[in-house]
């Protein structure tokens, strides 16, 4: 069954050239909403910005509009950049020394200024509409800490938390929420070709559902939140992973 006050509305996906972004996308045109997909890497219909660059993010903005619902899928572990747009993920975990200060800049600026300026650019269109939904991505390394994608992953997505909240406490009155989505083990193509499924199947074993997430699992969430049913639901931060982490 179709969940309700998706269909007709318009989307604005970022990251949404492979993997969760995508999946994303797919649900949401399955629903009968317009998504306009963007990410730094070319592929399809994908609308190519880098989000780190405000001007590139003004551009976006002259495409998208005034988005209905906005869901910033980009970042990830590694920082992408125009002569690398869908760079591997590291096949060893990444310690502290490891990362010097360019890996740490870069990762901040993918994951959670590109956040920041996107939410920037679009916010105020929908305080003038008086509605809007917000969805930004976490991770389960800003629940727990990560010993395997490095602090400046964990660090960036622990400002997503704290972004989510503050927005959601600003644009409440205007009628828009502002959630964040923290996703587990999901088992996107890239995750695959960096053998982390390989190397973690004892830990998915030990998973109380028994698997490694699907990218159509948090597409799922994303879904709801910007239905009708998710209407009342601001400023938390969703756990999707399987029941690896329960949350204080």
């Amino acid at each position: 069954m179709p969940l309700k006050g998706l269909r007709g509305k318009k989307a604005l996906v970022t990251g949404a050239a492979s993997g969760i972004g995508a999946s994303v996308v797919q649900r949401l045109a399955k629903e009968g909403v317009q998504v306009i997909a963007t990410d730094i890497h070319q592929t399809g219909d994908v609308f190519v910005a880098d989000l780190t660059d405000a001007d590139e993010v003004e551009r976006l903005s002259a495409k998208a509009g005034t988005p209905d619902f906005l869901v910033n899928v980009a970042g990830g572990p590694v920082a992408p950049s125009k002569k690398e747009t869908l760079p591997a993920l590291p096949k060893q975990s990444l310690k502290l020394e490891d990362v010097d200060e360019e890996q740490w800049a870069r990762v901040i600026a993918a994951n959670l200024t590109s956040a920041f300026l996107v939410c920037r650019e679009f916010a105020p269109r929908m305080k003038a509409r008086k509605s809007g939904r917000i969805i930004n991505f976490a991770s389960i390394a800003a629940r727990r800490g990560s010993d395997k994608v490095g602090v400046h992953y964990a660090a960036a997505k622990g400002g997503i938390i704290g972004l989510t909240k503050t927005l959601a406490l600003e644009l409440g009155p205007f009628g828009i929420t502002v959630n964040a989505i923290a996703p587990g083990f999901i088992q996107t193509p890239r995750i695959a070709e960096a053998d982390w499924g390989q190397v973690n199947q004892q830990f998915i074993n030990a998973l109380p559902l028994k698997r490694a997430g699907k990218p159509e699992d948090i597409a799922g969430v994303v879904a709801m939140l910007c239905s009708d049913a998710g209407a009342y639901v601001s400023g938390t931060t969703i756990d999707v992973n399987g029941g690896w982490y329960f949350g204080p």
